[in-house]
């Protein structure tokens, strides 16, 4: 599916940069080489680890059975991800009923739209937010270990 105008290494690249920014954003700690972030965010979405760097450098797009356990685990909507990867078109997206309708959450919008303003306020949110949901996954993490 490769045409001059977009190749898949740009593809792969473009895909990449948004797999890498969402994993930072879902609290996987992947910039630094022992905080195992590849390493959860591979586990928690099913892929070999070695694919999981691969996809982070903007080498290659991991096959698209991965992308719907790979969407859970960054908290992304899986129709977004297979726009960034170049599988389907915005218009495409759009064009399915009740899809692309709806963005992941937000914390900083949430805390506005709950009538937060104050910036130190919404960091805090963000924060608290942000906490949260790594605690969750560590707690997941555990359990799925444990079993």
């Amino acid at each position: 599916m490769t045409t001059e105008k977009d190749p898949v290494p740009q593809r792969a690249q473009r895909f990449g940069r948004y797999v890498s920014d969402a994993a930072r954003k879902a609290g996987y700690d992947i910039d630094s080489p022992r905080g195992g972030g590849k390493k959860a965010l591979a586990a928690d979405a099913g892929m070999a680890p070695a694919s999981v760097s691969r996809m982070l450098a903007g080498q290659t797009i991991p096959d698209p059975m991965f992308f719907e356990s790979l969407a859970h685990a960054l908290h992304v909507h899986v129709g977004r991800m297979l726009v960034e990867a170049g599988v389907i078109s915005e218009e495409s997206l759009r064009a399915i009923p009740g899809e692309g309708t709806k963005p992941p959450l937000d914390p900083r919008e949430v805390a506005r739209q709950i009538g937060i303003t104050s910036p130190e306020m919404i960091t805090a949110f963000v924060t608290m937010t942000e906490a949260l949901v790594q605690r969750e996954r560590t707690a997941s993490q555990e359990a799925r270990r444990s079993a």
